[in-house]
């Protein structure tokens, strides 16, 4: 048995227990066994059928929408075990709801170093076509292989600063407020980090880079090129146009389209809901590389690679010493199949 497998039914063997004898864990003895197994708070949640505020209520006496941050720790000794969870699970929150990466990307896969050696196929439409294949004759053949695209992962943080007086008065839930909209903006840095993936490439290298094309017309944004970019994964590159991203200007030029602005086929004049040109959604981003649309397929182009997902400096906060709180992940994107999407440029 491997030692992943190993840790995989320690996790269910945990988990699994009889509800009572598993709430009776708690404290210092839940939080080590959670850091031991890898697990989160969230998680044995889950397993009991409760959640944080439910939780709080029957074993600590208190109301998460209203208690302070100091009556939280007062409460009860094993209240303080808890908190580091809490502020994780409120950056997280905002780091998927806000930003758009979680729909632009095929998954996020977990690796084990700051390394990741990708696996790829080299398409070649002329090898890989079906064919008649004659008795005894050889078949023709995709391959999935690994080779030199390594993508290096980068460490991305945010730091809290704020001494313990400032935080203590405040309440658990407003606390959380301005935890997740840290998240957000965590969230906001890798939708950035995905835009420049998605137009230059990945870290491994000039093998990633997209297919781009120029518009029509240098400086000009005309609903024909919007065709010619959806034409040109779709039938020359044989995937299925999802997303276009655009900066604010590009978003602009394209909502201003007549094609696009006609009521009669998309509201956004009335309701503010986003058309989709050639039935593919719009996704304006502040983070797109000027004068240039990415036209993709999000079950193709891009997986999020995460070695280490989001950590706190959770001694600090159960010791309530709040003065720098530091929040890091260590994660980035690679490029799945570089045909998944086209640029085009307005800027030649």
């Amino acid at each position: 048995m491997s030692m992943e497998q190993g840790l995989i039914r320690e996790r269910m063997r945990f988990l699994g227990q009889e509800a009572g004898k598993l709430r009776a864990v708690r404290g210092r003895e839940l939080y080590e066994s959670l850091q031991g197994l890898g697990l989160t708070h969230g998680q044995y949640f889950r397993a009991l059928g409760t959640n944080a505020q439910d939780y709080c209520a029957q074993e600590f006496g208190v109301d998460l929408s209203r208690v302070t941050v100091e009556r939280f720790f007062q409460s009860d000794p094993n209240a303080k075990w808890l908190f580091p969870d809490i502020v994780r699970e409120a950056v997280v929150s905002g780091m998927k709801s806000k930003p758009v990466y979680p729909q632009l990307i095929v998954r996020d896969e977990p690796v084990s170093g700051t390394a990741y050696d990708t696996p790829y196929v080299q398409e070649n439409a002329a090898e890989e076509e079906l064919r008649a294949v004659a008795e005894g004759a050889s078949i023709p053949e995709s391959e999935i292989t690994y080779g030199d695209r390594v993508v290096r992962l980068t460490k991305w943080g945010r730091g809290v600063i704020a001494s313990y007086e400032v935080i203590r008065r405040m309440s658990v839930d407003m606390l959380r407020v301005h935890l997740r909209r840290i998240g957000e903006n965590l969230g906001r840095n890798l939708d950035a980090k995905l835009a420049e993936v998605l137009v230059n490439g990945d870290s491994s290298g000039s093998g990633t880079a997209p297919v781009a094309i120029n518009t029509t017309t240098a400086n000009t944004w005309a609903y024909k090129d919007l065709i010619a970019g959806f034409l040109k994964l779709s039938t020359a590159h044989g995937f299925t146009p999802t997303h276009m991203l655009a900066d604010s200007d590009t978003a602009s030029a394209i909502l201003g389209m007549s094609e696009v602005s006609d009521s009669a086929l998309f509201d956004f004049a009335k309701t503010g809901n986003l058309p989709t040109p050639l039935g593919v959604k719009l996704i304006p981003l502040s983070s797109q590389p000027a004068h240039k649309l990415t036209i993709l397929d999000a079950n193709y182009a891009a997986q999020k690679v995460t070695e280490q997902d989001l950590l706190v400096e959770s001694d600090k906060l159960i010791n309530q010493q709040w003065d720098r709180t530091y929040l890091t992940v260590v994660t980035n994107f690679a490029v799945v199949y570089e045909k998944a999407r086209v640029v085009v440029n307005s800027s030649w």
